[in-house]
């Protein structure tokens, strides 16, 4: 399952490696951690970027003067880098146990019906000699009772086949939900980072493969830290809920929808140009910026939730970080020209 996960670095040039290094390096050393591949993997994605939710999470260890940073940084990757192994490895031993248990039945399966052949041949020798009517007989005795043993036998084996072939598919149908729930965001119910960065590989290759267009939007809640602030962490839930909801139920097709990280979300659109990907941003910002939050066990009105929105359109020969970086800039002017907007980035300008 691995090999078809896409080399997350593979669009680093030696220079940004070089340079992503020397920073990583820096906050390891600043804080007197040991530069271990696990911490400096952390480090490393800490400087590039990649996860506002890692780079928070990461932050707050840093700050936290823990004695055992070590290991609580060890928890961090482990739930971002590699929160479903443990699930898939118990998977890999139950599997392994059944496959073993049926080449064993297997194998003495195969034992009895070599001896069970031998006994026959035997007997047709015998048949076709001028062995004795009697011996003769008790030979035919004896093979119609080996007959019946391995047909009994038989029919054991094929029950505990068919026994083997329900464990499997319910085995096969436990590794589609740890896939699945790895690709889930817990909070919002919509698909993660790793979703997305499998995602956007894929439609890219069939975007370039078919020559056809694909828009990337990416969106972030303005203002979000105040809904924090004013209301609590709990309301800043409920908001990141209710837009991802709302984004999702808006999108069709083969459009594809994720939390990026924090409070920022993007949308896949394959087939779709840079003017069609930014009307469909403006009918999302205005879907959204219509509706009122309030307490559902009270009057209490917490007021309009408004999305700032970057939208990019796949150019030629563009990687998949070129173009999420291009989708970056074009929401950061949005937010940067008053929130609650639409920008777009055209390429190469």
């Amino acid at each position: 399952m691995g090999k078809n996960k896409p080399n997350p670095y593979s669009d680093d040039t030696y220079e940004k490696a070089a340079a992503n290094l020397r920073l990583a390096l820096s906050i390891l050393g600043e804080h007197r951690l040991p530069s271990s591949p696990i911490n400096y993997r952390l480090a490393y994605d800490l400087i590039d970027g990649r996860s506002r939710s890692l780079n928070t999470e990461f932050k707050t260890i840093l700050s936290s003067d823990s004695d055992d940073m070590n290991e609580d940084l060890w928890a961090l990757y482990r739930r971002f880098y590699v929160q479903d192994e443990e699930a898939l490895e118990l998977i890999r031993a139950e599997l392994q146990g059944i496959v073993s248990g049926v080449v064993n039945e297997c194998g003495s399966a195969s034992g009895d019906l070599l001896g069970y052949s031998d006994r026959l041949n035997s007997l047709a020798d015998l048949v076709c000699s001028d062995a004795d009517s009697e011996l003769t007989l008790v030979a035919v005795r004896d093979a119609i009772k080996d007959t019946r043993q391995v047909a009994v036998s038989q029919q054991k084996l094929g029950c505990q086949l068919a026994e083997v072939l329900k464990e499997v598919r319910e085995i096969h149908k436990a590794i589609d939900e740890v896939r699945e729930e790895s690709h889930v965001d817990p909070l919002t119910g919509v698909s993660n980072r790793r979703a997305f960065d499998l995602a956007l590989a894929s439609l890219i290759d069939k975007s370039v493969e078919h020559n056809e267009p694909l828009s990337l939007l990416l969106c972030d809640i303005d203002s979000f830290k105040q809904f924090n602030d004013d209301y609590g962490h709990l309301v800043g839930d409920k908001v990141l809920q209710f837009v991802a909801k709302q984004l999702k139920n808006s999108i069709k097709g083969r459009d594809f929808v994720c939390r990026f990280g924090g409070e920022e979300f993007a949308i896949i659109l394959p087939h779709t140009p840079l003017k069609n990907g930014l009307i469909v941003a403006d009918q999302l910002r205005l879907s959204i910026s219509k509706s009122r939050l309030k307490r559902a066990n009270s009057d209490e009105v917490y007021g309009n939730v408004t999305l700032s929105f970057g939208v990019a359109e796949l150019a030629a020969d563009e990687t998949r970080n070129d173009l999420i970086e291009r989708a970056d800039r074009a929401l950061y002017k949005a937010k940067h020209n008053g929130r609650n907007r639409v920008e777009a980035s055209v390429a190469g300008e």
